[in-house]
């Protein structure tokens, strides 16, 4: 992994004013054999979920399942509205963020290219994927782009196939199912996706897109995942997340793993497709049917002074539990909820990760302590068993209370956070180091060092 993530860097260093290139890398040798289903998964029919993946074997915690390099991709960044100053405000200072179905409109032109270009790609693969017949196709919404200039791209290509050998005679067949191949079968890829080194200029988020991979579609969804994935760039990996026994369907979450906590409805609404969960209904809280406290929001707390932030943070928590409406106008008030209606659990923990922080900074540090264990709470209870969020957690927690002197403490998180990572990424303290160093010199704290010594070496010393 340490030299995909040295590829990655190399690319954000190199970025020009259009961001980096698209990340096109290879899978190292010694993983090659990870991009089959070995001995350790097989493709079988579930009656309720079509095909899905199985465990031929018992497989442990941590066991790597898959790796998956995309048949076709597309980076965020590369999308770019007509009128890129359209969905602003007045008072905006900076352009709207991509729709990630923009950038799948993309995706889809990406695979018909690359589909002409090497027709045994829709032959032996994509056709291969859902929905893969006619009921499956008239049961599902039909596509249109929002796109003109995607649309002409996209009929004008359909129209090409019909010149390529392989493919004629197949070009309606491909114009129907191609849009909702990658509606249902996208995955997104995130570099490092860790809650506070992933934005700004040092983070990753340039390497954001969207990818489709063939195996790796036969995953299903489960708001109970038994396997997490994460990406460097555009391979793709896919870990279990806890012992699974022989026989299991393993499963993914189609959504944010912070989301799987929430109602049916509220699941199914994020969804954005034309399934529903096997599973019954509960009782809605009523509430927004998207997060309110996004990347938005939080930069915009985040440009407040300490003390307006802190009240501004204490009002946004008391409207996610619904004890009173929207009182800062600091804040866009246009998606808040009525008194009484309950925000996402997620929106609540994103307000706790910035009160910490924001205690961290004012030198209060047993504040900040009891608000980063109210954290690790959450991800160790509401979040799949092993995941990325919990590591973040536990290693500010650590920081924290080592500031404090609280030693024991400290080295109670830093090893919790050492044990989740090893789980999921391997490769021990030293890829903890790797992946962490921007999270171990975040300068919302005070003191990072103790005796001229820094806490990462301290709480992870390289010879654990």
């Amino acid at each position: 992994m340490e030299g995909l993530l040295d590829q990655a860097d190399a690319l954000l260093l190199t970025a020009g004013e259009d961001g980096p290139a698209r990340p096109d890398f290879e899978i190292p040798e010694e993983l090659t054999p990870y991009t089959t289903l070995r001995d350790v998964l097989e493709i079988r029919e579930n009656p309720n979920k079509g095909k899905g993946l199985f465990a031929t074997v018992p497989i442990p915690a941590g066991t790597i399942l898959l790796l998956g390099k995309p048949l076709a991709w597309a980076l965020d960044s590369e999308w770019e509205s007509d009128d890129p100053l359209e969905d602003m405000d007045d008072d905006s200072e900076s352009p709207p963020e991509p729709e990630e179905s923009h950038v799948n409109e993309l995706l889809v032109l990406e695979i018909l290219q690359a589909i002409m270009d090497d027709p045994s790609l829709w032959i032996d693969k994509v056709s291969l994927l859902y929905p893969r017949d006619q009921e499956d196709i008239e049961s599902s919404t039909p596509w249109i782009s929002t796109d003109d200039d995607v649309m002409a791209q996209f009929d004008q290509m359909i129209k090409d196939l019909e010149s390529v050998p392989a493919l004629r005679g197949k070009s309606s067949e491909i114009s129907k199912r191609i849009p909702l191949i990658i509606r249902y079968n996208v995955l997104s890829m995130e570099t490092c996706p860790e809650m506070l080194s992933h934005p700004g200029p040092t983070g990753h988020m340039p390497l954001s897109g969207v990818g489709l991979y063939f195996l790796p579609s036969f995953f299903n969804h489960d708001s109970r995942p038994n396997a997490s994935r994460y990406a460097v760039g555009d391979i793709m990996w896919f870990v279990a997340n806890q012992d699974i026994p022989v026989g299991n369907e393993v499963c993914i979450s189609y959504l944010e793993h912070d989301i799987l906590c929430e109602s049916t409805q509220r699941r199914n609404v994020m969804l954005t497709l034309d399934f529903k969960e096997d599973e019954d209904d509960v009782d809605d809280l009523g509430g927004p049917d998207m997060p309110v406290v996004d990347s938005e929001v939080q930069n915009e707390l985040m440009a407040m002074n300490v003390f307006e932030r802190l009240s501004s943070i204490e009002q946004l928590m008391k409207q996610a539990t619904g004890e009173m409406g929207p009182e800062d106008e600091e804040l866009d008030e246009d998606d808040m909820a009525a008194p009484g209606e309950k925000w996402f659990e997620c929106d609540l923990q994103n307000l706790r990760i910035l009160k910490a922080i924001t205690l961290d900074g004012m030198g209060k540090n047993k504040l900040a302590l009891a608000i980063w264990e109210q954290c690790v709470q959450f991800v160790e209870t509401k979040l799949p068993p092993n995941d990325e969020a919990a590591v973040v957690v536990h290693v500010q927690a650590a920081l924290c209370a080592w500031t404090m002197k609280e030693e024991e403490t400290a080295h109670k998180h830093a090893a919790r956070a050492l044990q989740i990572h090893n789980v999921m990424f391997g490769g021990g303290v030293g890829r903890l180091r790797r992946r962490f160093q921007a999270e171990f010199c975040l300068n919302f704290r005070q003191a990072n060092t103790t005796n001229g010594k820094s806490l990462r070496d301290i709480l992870w010393p390289s010879q654990m």
